[in-house]
Formats: structure tokens, C-alpha cells, sequence
């Protein structure tokens, strides 16, 4: 029972591309990078996920770090999917010299267009990507280019 839950995983690696959207003014865009394993259940498919995203400021002294996991649910089959993430980042900031760091959740919303080809899954992903410490919020609008492979 395990070889078959092993083998019927997929795994995969996003990369795109932010622009902040509500809170961080002061920020231009960001890159991400994501790395996820994904496993089909009949309900949806749940994916589990490490990712780091990196954005700087208007101020070549200023940048803004993630490093989180999450916890994600979509369908792999559907041509447009939504997708649903959440878990915790960890963040750092820093201006020259001064640096912040904290846990935060992060949640993301968005929609998924799968193109497939055997076992190979290739699909552009467009999200709002919120993150908050419960007082304060902010969010971001992204775009992501994933590939997933199926066991």
C-alpha cells in the first residue's frame, strides 16, 4: 500500500513572478519558487509545498524574503482549476544594516489552466497571494509557470 501511494504522486517546480497589490508601497516585484508534491484524492487533489519568494524595493537597500510551507487543494484533471493554499512563511526584511524577521500565514487564491501530455503537466497558474500576522495584511498578484510530473 505504500509503494502505490508513493508511486501515484506527482512532483513539480513553479516559477513566476509578483507585483504587491495591497500593504509593501515601497516594493517593485518579486520572483518565486516553488517545489511541490502532489497526490489525487477523489474530492481534489492535495499538494504540499516549500517555497521561497524574493522581492525589492525602490530603494536598492530594501528587500523583503518568504520561506514557507504550505498546504494546497485543486484538480488536476479539470482543463481550469481553482486552487486554494495556506500554511506559514517565514519573512525577513531588511533595510541596509536593520533587519526584521517573523511568522506569518499565508493563504493564496487563484486559478490554474492544465495542459497535459502523459504524465508530464505543464500549466500557468494567476493568484492573489495574501500574507498576514493577524494584525496586519498585505497581498500580492502573481503569475506562476508550473511543471508536474506524475509517477
Amino acid at each position: 500500500m505504500l509503494v502505490y501511494i508513493i508511486i501515484s504522486m506527482s512532483f513539480g517546480i513553479e516559477g513566476g513572478y509578483n507585483i504587491p497589490a495591497v500593504g509593501f508601497n515601497n516594493l517593485k516585484s518579486g520572483t518565486a519558487l516553488t517545489m511541490f508534491v502532489n497526490r489525487h484524492f477523489r474530492i481534489a487533489d492535495v499538494t504540499f509545498s516549500i517555497g521561497t519568494t524574493y522581492y525589492s524595493g525602490d530603494n536598492a537597500s530594501y528587500s523583503f524574503n518568504s520561506y514557507g510551507l504550505r498546504c494546497g487543494f485543486n484538480k488536476n484533471n479539470w482543463r481550469f482549476s481553482p486552487v486554494v493554499e495556506f500554511g506559514t512563511d517565514y519573512v525577513s526584511r531588511k533595510i541596509n544594516n536593520v533587519k526584521e524577521t517573523g511568522y506569518t500565514f499565508n493563504y493564496t487564491i487563484g486559478l490554474l489552466i492544465n495542459f497535459h501530455s502523459e504524465n508530464l503537466r505543464i500549466y500557468p497558474k494567476f493568484y492573489y497571494e495574501g500574507i498576514t500576522d493577524f494584525k496586519i495584511q498585505a497581498g500580492f498578484i502573481g503569475v506562476k509557470l508550473g511543471i508536474g510530473y506524475e509517477i
